[in-house]
């Protein structure tokens, strides 16, 4: 799968979420795993394990009278994806507070933190960063200090 097309919506997520804990999954497997409160059908998981199954981020084979859905993407490429994804989106003069903010809405163990430390004291530092913005940042009035 190509890292730009990586691009899965909330409900494919719940989905993958599933099947990256239980290692593989059929659809009755998956459908008793997902909260009800969502309220989904059967019908309402074979479609998003169709999409996924098309996206690439799921094989299916069939064993007897049903089919088995198996990742095909480990969930931490995912989860390294998805941030670079949104970092990517964040003008990069904003991206420590975003950063910031994810940590101070984490619970954390008092490991946890000590990899983050070890993680910023490894942390190559640059100079300074730029807005990326605009493609002509020098024009850009958005607020950096906020």
């Amino acid at each position: 799968m190509n890292e730009v097309e990586f691009n899965i919506s909330n409900a494919e997520l719940i989905v993958m979420r599933v099947i990256w804990s239980l290692g593989e999954a059929r659809v009755d497997e998956i459908a008793c795993q997902i909260s009800p409160n969502l309220d989904w059908s059967l019908a309402t998981v074979k479609t998003l394990l169709g999409r996924l199954v098309k996206k690439g981020m799921l094989s299916t084979e069939k064993e007897g009278r049903k089919f088995v859905y198996r990742p095909l993407m480990a969930e931490c490429t995912a989860i390294q994806m998805m941030g670079q994804s949104l970092l990517e989106k964040v003008c990069e003069t904003k991206q420590v507070k975003l950063l910031a903010d994810m940590i101070a809405l984490s619970n954390l163990t008092s490991e946890d933190i000590a990899s983050l430390q070890e993680a910023l004291k490894n942390k190559e530092t640059v100079q300074e960063t730029t807005c990326t913005c605009l493609e002509n940042f020098n024009s850009c009035s958005c607020q950096h200090a906020s």
